[in-house]
């Protein structure tokens, strides 16, 4: 079932699970499995959805630049694409899946010959891939991330597993640590896993659940939370999400001669914790 969009909403259903998608930013803002209580994402409660200001919250598309790197330097942090209109290209829905195209054409003052395809599939599982695709006469150098925020019963008491003895770059205080067992969050967090392209599994005790992150396309995982409320959230909101974005950033960058194309991509499936 699709609902309307006259809002720069898309609601999509089916006995598999419901899913809502923004226009503006192509943010996928909620995917809730059918049987499950909880939306898989987070999404901050005070976001104003003005089409001026990012949304908080999804997974909101950084392309064709993340954080504040000196590659594309001249490009808002975080790049354009979670700050711009996308077309909606083609809808399926039936009974065992859900499909979505999106696309992203730059406006000209970016000066960016390149187009961003974004392709959503729902069966049991969600299946999220970013297309980047070069039009232009020369290389083009980018960086890229989709920045997941997963919604948990409480970041104190959830753990990450899938990323021990890997290296990570802290960008709290530009370090670079040995991860140790599986990751407890204690405070604020900010790093970016280096040459990681494995699996990941946020283990969820509150809530009684595990959702895995498979990924393709990315040489480094950024996991963060703020341990702070920031503009977007209500009291104590930051408590309930982690970020564990599959991404190319760092020295991991893209790089495409003219008309190659590159995906990323990650495939996220939830499951009981019990029987995990």
């Amino acid at each position: 079932m699709m609902n309307g969009k006259n809002d720069g909403f898309i609601t999509l259903s089916n006995q598999q699970a419901e899913c809502k998608i923004s226009l503006w930013s192509g943010n996928l803002v909620s995917y809730c499995p059918k049987g499950e209580k909880e939306d898989v994402f987070w999404l901050g409660h005070l976001n104003k959805f003005d089409n001026v200001q990012a949304i908080r919250g999804g997974i909101p598309v950084c392309w064709p630049r993340f954080a504040e790197e000196k590659l594309n330097d001249h490009l808002p942090r975080h790049g354009f694409a979670r700050l711009s209109d996308w077309c909606l290209k083609s809808v399926l829905v039936d009974e065992t899946k859900i499909e979505a195209e999106l696309s992203l054409v730059p406006d000209a003052k970016y000066n960016v010959d390149m187009t961003a395809n974004l392709f959503i599939k729902i069966t049991d599982k969600l299946e999220y891939c970013l297309e980047t695709v070069n039009n232009g006469n020369a290389e083009f150098s980018f960086s890229e991330a989709l920045h997941a925020y997963f919604n948990v019963g409480s970041v104190d008491d959830i753990e990450i597993r899938g990323l021990d003895k890997h290296k990570y770059r802290s960008s709290l205080d530009g370090n670079v640590y040995m991860q140790d067992g599986n990751l407890k969050i204690k405070g604020e967090f900010d790093a970016a896993f280096l040459e990681h392209r494995g699996k990941t599994e946020i283990v969820d005790p509150i809530l009684k659940r595990v959702i895995s992150v498979e990924k393709s396309g990315s040489n480094t995982t950024v996991v963060w939370n703020p341990d702070k409320d920031l503009a977007e959230m209500s009291e104590g909101q930051y408590k309930r999400f982690v970020c564990v974005e599959p991404a190319n950033q760092g020295d991991a960058f893209v790089s495409l001669k003219p008309q190659e194309k590159h995906r990323i991509a990650m495939m996220v499936q939830v499951k009981n914790l019990i029987d995990s």
